[in-house]
Protein backbone atom coordinates (compact mmCIF):
# COMPACT_ATOMS: atom_id res chain seq x y z
CA UNK A 1 0.00 0.00 0.00
CA UNK A 2 3.04 2.35 0.89
CA UNK A 3 4.59 1.63 -2.23
CA UNK A 4 0.87 2.29 -4.34
CA UNK A 5 0.75 6.00 -2.49
CA UNK A 6 4.41 6.97 -3.24
CA UNK A 7 3.63 5.80 -6.87
CA UNK A 8 0.67 7.76 -6.62
CA UNK A 9 2.09 10.71 -5.74
CA UNK A 10 4.98 10.83 -7.44
CA UNK A 11 3.43 10.46 -10.76
CA UNK A 12 1.47 13.30 -9.67
CA UNK A 13 4.36 15.45 -9.04
CA UNK A 14 5.61 14.45 -12.00
CA UNK A 15 2.30 15.80 -14.18
CA UNK A 16 2.40 18.64 -11.86
CA UNK A 17 6.34 19.79 -13.23
CA UNK A 18 4.93 19.26 -16.34
CA UNK A 19 2.55 21.91 -16.20
CA UNK A 20 3.91 24.17 -14.80
CA UNK A 21 7.24 23.83 -16.59
CA UNK A 22 9.74 23.00 -13.33
CA UNK A 23 12.62 21.43 -15.05
CA UNK A 24 13.91 21.03 -11.71
CA UNK A 25 11.34 19.16 -9.86
CA UNK A 26 10.65 17.24 -13.64
CA UNK A 27 14.58 15.98 -13.09
CA UNK A 28 14.50 15.57 -8.87
CA UNK A 29 10.72 13.33 -9.33
CA UNK A 30 12.22 10.56 -12.21
CA UNK A 31 15.44 10.68 -9.73
CA UNK A 32 12.67 9.36 -6.85
CA UNK A 33 10.33 7.42 -8.99
CA UNK A 34 14.12 5.31 -10.24
CA UNK A 35 15.15 5.67 -6.22
CA UNK A 36 11.07 3.94 -5.68
CA UNK A 37 11.02 1.24 -8.29
CA UNK A 38 8.45 2.57 -10.11
CA UNK A 39 8.70 1.99 -13.47
CA UNK A 40 10.00 4.60 -15.75
CA UNK A 41 7.52 4.16 -18.46
CA UNK A 42 4.72 4.90 -15.73
CA UNK A 43 6.23 7.93 -14.95
CA UNK A 44 6.62 8.73 -18.72
CA UNK A 45 3.15 7.53 -19.53
CA UNK A 46 0.65 8.40 -16.23
CA UNK A 47 3.00 11.64 -15.18
CA UNK A 48 4.86 13.53 -18.17
CA UNK A 49 2.30 12.52 -21.07
CA UNK A 50 -0.77 13.17 -19.19
CA UNK A 51 0.52 16.66 -17.75
CA UNK A 52 1.32 17.13 -21.78
CA UNK A 53 -2.51 16.17 -22.57
CA UNK A 54 -3.74 18.71 -20.22
CA UNK A 55 -1.85 21.65 -21.59
CA UNK A 56 -2.76 20.55 -25.01
CA UNK A 57 -6.44 20.44 -24.36
CA UNK A 58 -5.48 24.12 -22.52
CA UNK A 59 -4.14 25.17 -25.90
CA UNK A 60 -7.09 23.58 -28.15
CA UNK A 61 -9.64 26.06 -26.02
CA UNK A 62 -7.07 28.98 -26.49
CA UNK A 63 -6.22 28.92 -22.71
CA UNK A 64 -2.29 28.87 -23.00
CA UNK A 65 0.08 29.65 -26.03
CA UNK A 66 2.00 27.63 -28.38
CA UNK A 67 5.09 28.99 -26.34
CA UNK A 68 3.76 27.07 -22.94
CA UNK A 69 3.84 23.71 -25.13
CA UNK A 70 7.24 24.06 -26.15
CA UNK A 71 8.20 24.91 -22.58
CA UNK A 72 7.02 21.96 -21.21
CA UNK A 73 8.24 19.88 -23.65
CA UNK A 74 11.46 21.13 -22.93
CA UNK A 75 10.78 20.15 -18.74
CA UNK A 76 9.38 16.44 -20.17
CA UNK A 77 12.28 15.73 -22.65
CA UNK A 78 14.82 16.67 -18.58
CA UNK A 79 12.62 14.63 -17.11
CA UNK A 80 12.69 11.56 -19.90
CA UNK A 81 16.87 12.12 -20.00
CA UNK A 82 17.05 10.96 -16.13
CA UNK A 83 14.65 7.75 -17.53
CA UNK A 84 16.39 6.98 -20.84
CA UNK A 85 19.15 4.62 -19.43
CA UNK A 86 17.00 2.48 -17.10
CA UNK A 87 14.52 2.38 -20.04
CA UNK A 88 16.86 1.53 -22.69
CA UNK A 89 18.44 -1.61 -20.58
CA UNK A 90 14.79 -2.85 -19.93
CA UNK A 91 12.85 -5.53 -21.64
CA UNK A 92 10.42 -2.50 -22.68
CA UNK A 93 11.43 0.38 -24.35
CA UNK A 94 8.95 2.13 -25.81
CA UNK A 95 5.36 2.99 -24.67
CA UNK A 96 1.56 3.77 -26.45
CA UNK A 97 -0.52 6.33 -25.60
CA UNK A 98 -3.57 6.12 -27.97
CA UNK A 99 -2.01 6.50 -31.35
CA UNK A 100 1.00 7.77 -30.45
CA UNK A 101 4.20 5.34 -29.94
CA UNK A 102 7.15 6.48 -27.63
CA UNK A 103 10.63 4.76 -28.28
CA UNK A 104 12.85 5.75 -25.95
Amino acid sequence: MQVETEATNLIAKAKKAIIEHDNSTAKQVSYEALDAGISPLEVIELGFIEGMKILGDLFEHGDIDLQEIFEASLTMNIGIDVLRPHIMSSPENACAFEDLVLGI
